[in-house]
């Protein structure tokens, strides 16, 4: 199963979501690739801070542009899952990435400018849907603000997005009901090389709020595609 984490605009939580996503793969048994394709590897600061810290590598982690050139026809033999972490723009390795995906991730905000944005993505996911069309697409509203009084540019979000849906009748687009709160715990646990997994306690809200959307996202995934 190939996963793209996608978005043109960087501050979403793509990198953050690729390597939380990576390492709790791994802690279910999985083999895992976590390959970044942003030109500014986004994720290596991240698996310095792991390895300067002696902490198991979980899943392999790639750079290797020539990984997307050749389709990833002998990664898939040996992974379970791969995990692609593209940049925060519209190019030809994001796009490349969507279109060997089984799956794209959309994270976004609850902002004016973000949702001008997904309108793009979600344009970009049509075309690449004319071409891989078993792929299917989750939008995961991302670093939400804890302050109740912000409520409304979520439940914005959450209304245009259902008409997006409607209006071009995207039926292999889903919003999932999880969402993932802008939580401190996220910035310490990069600092300590961790994931949210390791680094929180069970009852700690953002790990709460992470093990949802990840159980949620997979029995999206296992309901509408066949890996």
């Amino acid at each position: 199963m190939i996963i793209s984490i996608c978005n043109e605009k960087g501050g979403s939580g793509k990198s953050t979501l690729a390597v939380n996503l990576s390492l709790r793969l791994a802690e279910d048994g999985d083999s895992v690739l976590l390959f970044d394709s942003d030109p500014q590897r986004s994720t290596e600061v991240f698996i310095d801070i792991r390895n300067s810290s002696n902490l198991k590598q979980n899943f392999k982690h790639s750079f290797d542009i020539n990984l997307l050139n050749n389709n990833f026809n002998n990664e898939l033999n040996r992974y379970d899952a791969i995990i692609i972490d593209t940049g925060g723009r519209d190019s030809k390795e994001m796009r490349k990435a969507m279109l060997l995906s089984d799956v794209i991730i959309i994270p976004t905000i609850a902002s004016q400018y973000d949702v001008s944005v997904l309108d793009h993505m979600l344009n970009v996911y049509k075309e690449v849907k004319s071409i891989n069309k078993n792929i299917i697409l989750l939008i995961l509203i991302n670093r939400v603000s804890p302050n109740p009084f912000l409520i409304k540019e979520l439940n914005n979000l959450i209304d245009y997005i259902h008409e997006k849906k409607e209006t071009y009748c995207l039926n292999d687009v889903f919003l999932l009901e999880s969402v993932l709160y802008e939580r401190q715990a996220y910035k310490r646990a990069v600092i300590e090389g961790k994931s949210i997994c390791e680094f929180c306690d069970k009852n700690d809200k953002a790990l709460m709020d992470f093990e949802k959307f990840y159980q949620e996202a997979l029995q999206t995934i296992k309901n509408n595609i066949e890996i």
